[in-house]
């Protein structure tokens, strides 16, 4: 009689579990390096849009240096050079590129990090952005257009600077100097529609005092994107002097979020 022996088949079924256990940690390394790899990705391109947004800033507040606001009136180009001059600054993460489209009046900062590249770009961004008194926001006086005095009317021609229509409900209004202006009716547009009346309203003295117009013949008035408007303001009194104008608008019907734009100005004698 023969005995069977389980030594071999043992052997076996253990070299075989072996080589299945060696595979399988083969692959589970394999699929860690990989995830490892790939979840840089995201993280080198949130680098970079982290960078362009930094480069944004640094563009504003390079602008608005004192050495630099002459420069930048004068040929922006002077402090935003093209390529391959452009403004480049390093960071911990990686770096961002400015560049200036004068025509368009876009800033362009391209961040980098590794081999992520980012883009963000800023609209309307002009001399009166940086060294006018003039913007307080995105509606400024038009600088083509001048400003008129005609008897008792005044005409300021303004400017929507943003790539949307914005809705306009309210305007506040001081004037320091001369005799006290009293406003009849407050028109906007080219044709002059009415948005406000009333009868001989005194306006503030008081530069940080305004006096608020809201519109009481309208909602709203509609100031289309690139369009110069003109604002006619009829007085009962002298309308020399210093005028501080603000606009309350929003970029909704519902005139939700309010913002609002100064715009000082003078009209001689």
């Amino acid at each position: 009689m023969r005995i069977l022996r389980n030594d071999g088949i043992s052997v076996v079924a253990l070299v075989i579990v072996i080589l299945l256990l060696s595979t399988l940690g083969i692959t589970l390394t394999s699929l860690i390096i990989t995830k490892q790899k790939s979840a840089l990705l995201p993280l080198k391109s949130t680098q970079a849009f982290y960078a362009a947004q930094a480069g944004i800033e640094y563009a504003i507040r390079y602008a608005n240096e004192d050495d630099n606001q002459s420069d930048f009136g004068t040929d922006p180009k002077i402090i935003f050079p093209d390529p391959p001059d452009a403004l480049t600054k390093s960071l911990d993460t990686g770096s961002f590129t400015v560049t200036y489209d004068e025509v368009n009046r876009i800033i362009t900062s391209t961040g980098t990090a590794g081999t992520a590249i980012r883009k963000i770009t800023l609209d309307s961004f002009h001399d009166d952005y940086v060294t006018g008194e003039d913007i307080g926001g995105g509606i400024t006086l038009d600088p083509e257009n001048a400003l008129c005095r005609e008897q008792k009317i005044i005409c300021v021609p303004t400017v929507n600077n943003y790539d949307y229509d914005v809705y306009i409900f309210k305007i506040e209004l001081a004037k320091e100097g001369g005799q006290q202006a009293r406003l009849n009716q407050i028109m906007l547009g080219r044709l002059g529609a009415t948005v406000w009346t009333g009868k001989k309203v005194g306006v503030s003295t008081t530069p940080d005092i305004l006096t608020p117009f809201r519109f009481n013949q309208v909602d709203y008035y509609t100031m289309a994107q690139s369009v110069v408007l003109k604002i006619e303001v009829q007085a009962t009194a002298e309308v020399s002097g210093e005028w501080h104008l603000t606009f309350h608008y929003s970029r909704q019907t519902d005139l939700s979020d309010p913002e609002t734009s100064t715009i000082p100005f003078i009209i001689y004698e």
